[in-house]
């Protein structure tokens, strides 16, 4: 599973809370939601996740809560495979001038159905594991030039994903290109691509990011049929509201 490939950076949620509350023109926001969609050849991933600042606020430096749930449909030669994934994390978030960075541990769930069924395939059937998950990230409305550097690993079938973007910000608006390398015992791939992210502010409405994300995928030995897709071109959307 590419578990948290696709998840926003969380390291935003310190950027000061907008005015999203007229009668409280600061509010202490306690956490981050977010969902979106990936595809790419042969595959689609769909996700949502949340993590919560454990003091009740997401500006401070502390101890965050993470739950993430995921769902891929992937094609198979022959028949498709349906992969759900989900994990449960405790880490710890810290914010110094205009770069926040978080870490954290957990377990992960991984549950993969084939048809047809295939005894010999990987991945297939259900693993449990540990899992790691770090990331360093620029406030995108304190710095002209924003950063992100993600990265994570499990050991239920041995999946990772890095990613990394650099950017330019230019007021409400945040855009660049990225690079990423991901697999399983199933894969190896790489994306390069461009990425851009814009603020939605909408009265009574929490603050809102929209990132949208597209390029080329690379797989080793130009394969298709794996969880993480074919070799060609992908793009996703994702959504991140703050509460």
């Amino acid at each position: 599973m590419l578990s948290a490939a696709f998840a926003p950076q969380l390291g935003q949620a310190q950027e000061t809370p907008s005015a999203w509350n007229p009668d409280d023109p600061t509010p202490t926001l306690r956490g981050v939601w977010y969902t979106g969609y990936d595809t790419d050849k042969g595959s689609h991933y769909v996700f949502s996740g949340a993590t919560v600042a454990l003091d009740g606020d997401l500006s401070r430096n502390g101890f965050h809560v993470r739950l993430y749930g995921s769902l891929v449909d992937y094609d198979r030669d022959p028949g498709n495979g349906r992969g759900y994934q989900s994990d449960l994390m405790l880490g710890y978030r810290v914010s110094h001038g205009r770069v926040d960075a978080g870490l954290y541990i957990g377990v992960d769930y991984q549950n993969y159905r084939l048809d047809p069924d295939d005894p010999t395939e990987e991945p297939r059937g259900t693993e449990w594991g540990f899992k790691v998950v770090a990331d360093v990230e620029t406030q995108r409305e304190n710095s002209p030039i924003y950063y992100a550097l993600d990265g994570e690993y499990s050991t239920a079938f041995r999946t990772y994903w890095a990613r990394a973007r650099v950017g330019a910000n230019l007021r409400d608006f945040t855009f660049g290109p990225e690079g990423a390398v991901l697999g399983d015992v199933s894969f190896v791939s790489q994306r390069v691509g461009a990425f851009a992210i814009f603020d939605v502010k909408m009265p009574q409405i929490a603050p809102l990011d929209v990132t949208l994300h597209a390029g080329y995928q690379f797989v080793a030995g130009g394969g298709d049929g794996t969880v993480g897709g074919g070799e060609g071109a992908y793009g996703g959307v994702v959504l991140r509201l703050l509460f």
